[in-house]
């Protein structure tokens, strides 16, 4: 999981001047008003520091963190630039040239605007869901682990974030496996689920007697990409991964989630080190294998998030082709691009918006020269 941005010291403002927030502080939320952002825009272009056009960029920035409940590190996250930065750029203190920043400002805005046009359907409980909820509440309520498989892009981890989501009042603990682990990095990541510091100070065996004062038999750790740490890291980190994990599960008797590709599922039960993994994969008393595609309801279901009918004819065909090769995130993400399209159309979605989307890709995933 990646940390949060560093937080910058504080900066004391002019006398008299607004402040946005505990600049210093650990929530660093933007106090400034409105009128205060309007005078500094003001202020900016009677002395030329700024044209209209970068002024109205300085509101809408101001606006959109305000309206999403920003931080300043948040917002600078979002434009690209420092929490010091975006403090200096919306009380007119930045001491150079203010084209710099707004030109990031701009870049967002823009990113910003043309995801505006995606229709937001939320999450959608597929058939996936309901299988891993089941999974995940059994897990939980029976205290044992339980071991998740299928194919990637059929939800897996949307599922899982969601039922943490759900089981979010200090329940769950959800954990992503990182891409090449070290055995510390990944006690540190367990310990950011359980809001254990994680400071270079704090040495790695306190951090683990802390992570297991955290948890207890109430809690659910949901540890996914579980097989990242069979297929990108080297045996004996992967060993440490493997041992800790079932340390936790030894030691509080909480339930836990192991959510990985098939590929996890060869490697544990059959790989090379099959026989290490054993102690840990015989305590699980449920093995969920989802299909590898997506049936019939779910398709409907989803279409029907967008406000479709189901899909018939030829972008049924290419529907099963997308499910074949990638799975059902890139439907949704075909439905979104094609809601897009019409958006822009100025027309309702409809199945001919995503057999143009569709049929956009090949032409450009095929080299075609435009005619």
């Amino acid at each position: 999981m990646p940390t949060a941005p560093a937080i910058p010291q504080k900066v004391a403002p002019p006398e008299n001047q607004p402040t946005l927030g505990n600049v210093g502080g650990a929530q660093n939320y933007i106090a400034l008003a409105g009128d205060a952002v309007h005078k500094t825009c003001e202020a900016l272009l009677a002395r030329g520091a700024v044209t209209e056009e970068q002024a109205e960029l300085i509101r809408w920035a101001f606006a959109w963190a305000k309206t999403n409940n920003l931080s300043l590190a948040g917002a600078g996250d979002a434009f690209g630039l420092s929490p010091t930065t975006v403090q200096r750029v919306f009380t007119g203190q930045y001491g150079a040239d203010y084209a710099g920043p707004l030109a990031k400002i701009a870049n967002a805005r823009r990113l910003v605007e043309a995801r505006s046009t995606r229709k937001d359907v939320g999450f959608i409980e597929t058939s996936v869901w309901r299988r891993i909820d089941a999974a995940c509440t059994s897990a939980l309520n029976d205290q044992m682990p339980v071991f998740i498989y299928g194919p990637s892009q059929i939800g897996k981890t949307t599922c899982l974030l969601e039922f943490a989501r759900r089981h979010n009042h200090g329940t769950s603990k959800y954990v992503r496996m990182p891409a090449a682990c070290t055995f510390a990095f990944f006690v540190q990541s367990v310990a950011r689920a359980c809001f254990i510091p994680t400071s270079r100070q704090t040495r790695i065996n306190d951090m683990r007697e802390r992570i297991a004062h955290a948890i207890d038999s109430k809690n659910l750790l949901i540890v996914d990409e579980f097989h990242q740490a069979l297929v990108t890291v080297g045996p004996l980190a992967a060993t440490q991964i493997m041992e800790f994990i079932r340390e936790i599960y030894d030691r509080t008797g909480c339930g836990i989630v192991l959510s990985a590709t098939n590929v996890g599922e060869t490697e544990l039960e059959r790989g090379e080190r099959a026989g290490i993994y054993d102690q840990l994969r015989r305590r699980g008393m449920v093995k969920l294998v989802l299909p590898p595609k997506a049936g019939a309801a779910d398709l409907k279901k989803i279409a029907a998030s967008f406000d479709l009918p189901p899909p018939e004819g030829r972008y049924l065909d290419a529907v099963q082709s997308m499910l074949a090769l990638s799975g059902t995130g890139m439907y949704i993400k075909y439905l979104q691009a094609a809601h897009s399209l019409a958006s822009r159309r100025g027309k309702p979605l409809s199945w001919e918006h995503f057999g143009a989307v569709w049929d956009g890709m090949r032409k450009l995933a095929s080299g075609a020269p435009e005619a």
